[in-house]
């Protein structure tokens, strides 16, 4: 096949497909920058990112990103928040401590997420360290906390643990009472950014935790409060960008399946 009929094949099977709905700009503003953010913590923030059905979104001190394969989409790309009407039905409407965007920068919210950071280090396991600071461009622990779509809010934070010469990761993202996430425990769990798996069930005092093992060097548990809180929790042997910033991996992963499922139920994570 030349380059012509890869071209023709290529325009034939975008233009088969029904025209997406337009996304709302708060809802691909949102998408994102929490998208940039998770992307940050599994590849490394120099790395590029892939947003499905968005064609330009808002970032905050990075500009625009978007497509660039050469392929027309169907739908026609959605315009910047900025370029809106003030009195536009799509207009974002960010709360005052969201500072212009998806995720607070001040006030309550980002108190919370900040907190959060201070919980999760509390449950770093035996034998490990969590680094603090930067390597180069990359920090060792961040959090963030972002208004999702529907208007509740999630918390994320992320911190590398050390043991001898190795790196790993962990990860914790708590979503508000309010979420739209599946209500029973493997749905909750392989709901976590869409990456599926098989899920085990476990109990830990009681309460139904969902675990995926996704390979050798990534795991998560998924815990849903009786309020409606979610818990993820997910460890890695290693942080993502470690390779490119000279850090090489755990050897095993820091905490068993049960020791897992047990930090996801933990209420110092609600």
């Amino acid at each position: 096949m030349d380059e012509n009929e890869l071209r023709t094949a290529l325009r034939a099977t975008v233009m088969s497909h029904p025209e997406p709905p337009p996304m709302r700009s708060h809802t691909a503003v949102a998408a994102a920058r929490r998208s940039m953010h998770r992307r940050n913590l599994l590849a490394g923030a120099g790395a590029a990112v892939a947003i499905l059905a968005v064609t330009v979104a808002v970032i905050p001190a990075r500009g625009y990103f978007g497509g660039g394969t050469g392929i027309q989409p169907a739908a026609a790309p959605q315009p910047s928040p900025s370029a809106l009407p003030d009195d536009s039905p799509t207009k974002p409407s960010w709360p005052a401590e969201a500072g212009g965007d998806a995720t607070a920068d001040s006030g309550q919210h980002y108190d919370t997420g900040k907190a959060l950071l201070d919980d999760v280090l509390d449950l770093v396991p035996d034998g490990y360290t969590a680094p603090d600071g930067r390597n180069g461009e990359y920090d060792y622990r961040s959090h963030q906390a972002s208004i999702q779509d529907g208007g509740y809010w999630a918390y994320l934070v992320s911190i590398a643990l050390r043991k001898d010469d190795g790196y790993g990761g962990l990860t914790v993202e708590v979503h508000e009472p309010g979420n739209t996430l599946p209500g029973d425990v493997c749905g909750v769990a392989t709901a976590f950014w869409g990456r599926g798996g098989t899920c085990t069930p476990r109990t830990v005092d009681g309460r139904k935790v969902g675990v995926v093992r996704e390979n050798a060097g990534t795991e998560w548990a998924a815990y849903r409060h009786t309020d409606g809180t979610v818990v993820y929790v997910m460890q890695s042997t290693e942080t993502g960008w470690g390779s490119e910033a000279g850090l090489g991996p755990l050897p095993t992963l820091p905490l068993t399946g049960a020791e897992l499922a047990a930090v996801a139920v933990d209420d110092r994570l609600r």
